[in-house]
């Protein structure tokens, strides 16, 4: 037994390293993603034609560079990495969250997250091999007439509003007091540079935050309602956040606050603590 536990243990080190590596470049890639979407939005503000748009119109874009098929697939590799190390962090525990409420809670938003990335890799394959691929702007629409349809179809749709807000809330408040830092190593940073990496890490947490919020509360009015149609995903949570008093503002605030979330992204690439196994 104990013989078969160190093979086990000398397997899981050999493995380790490997998975950390595979980790980073999914948090890397998450940044390129979102460091699109905070890009594009802010130079719809500014007048240089962008756009409000999500993470698949992000990687549309981004098809359009030059080798823009290359990028797209290693951004797939990239956002299969970020998904493997969700369910990790889901199945494995390897950061030891516990069987608490708590605890399950996050492993469960772990597990959406890892299986929302890997739809995510699959959408950027599809472009990277076609040159296109179908993107439904309704889509969030689409999914919760689909939830309406079903018995206590309202009920499951508020429950996933309240689900998204209570996200939201965790992000807003881990902005708030940088409770993401406890999970950096910054051991070979300079306390000046630490503290600007700190604030682009609250600012683009809190934007992600607050679109989430928005998205969150058009969920739970669409379910009081009845009504798929009022659902909307990020692009329109921008695009609703424009059509506001001083909405060139807003979008502006939170484009930029997208943006350095892509900066926070790619820092967590670098510097984040990941254990992959005891």
């Amino acid at each position: 037994m104990s013989t078969a536990r160190s093979q086990v243990e000398r397997a899981g080190r050999r493995v380790a390293p490997g998975l950390e590596a595979l980790a980073r470049f999914g948090y890397a890639s998450k940044g390129v993603v979102y460091g699109t979407v905070g890009f594009l939005a802010l130079s719809l503000v500014l007048g240089s034609g962008g756009t409000t748009t999500d993470t698949k119109g992000a990687l549309l874009r981004l098809q359009d560079l030059p080798a823009g098929s290359a990028l797209l697939w290693v951004l797939v590799v990239g956002l299969v990495g970020y998904a493997l190390w969700q369910l990790l962090r889901a199945i494995m525990d390897p950061e030891h969250q516990g069987t608490e409420a708590k605890g399950l809670v996050k492993r469960a938003g772990y597990l959406v997250s890892g299986a929302a990335y890997l739809t995510l890799a699959v959408f950027s394959a599809r472009v990277a091999v076609q040159g296109s691929a179908p993107r439904d702007p309704n889509s969030e629409s689409q999914t919760a007439s689909q939830v309406l349809q079903l018995p206590g179809g309202q009920v499951l749709l508020g429950l996933a509003g309240v689900a998204l807000l209570a996200v939201a809330a965790n992000q807003l408040y881990s902005a708030y007091g940088a409770k993401f830092m406890k999970r950096m190593a910054f051991t070979d940073v300079g306390a000046r540079y630490r503290g600007t990496l700190k604030r682009i890490g609250q600012v683009g947490v809190a934007a992600r935050g607050l679109l989430l919020t928005i998205v969150g509360i058009f969920l739970l009015v669409a379910a009081w309602r009845g009504r798929a149609s009022i659902v909307v995903g990020t692009s329109e949570a921008m695009a609703w956040l424009r059509d506001q008093p001083a909405g060139q503002l807003l979008l502006g605030a939170v484009a930029l606050g997208t943006l350095c979330y892509g900066v926070w992204c790619v820092t967590q690439a670098l510097y984040r603590r990941i254990k992959v196994t005891d």
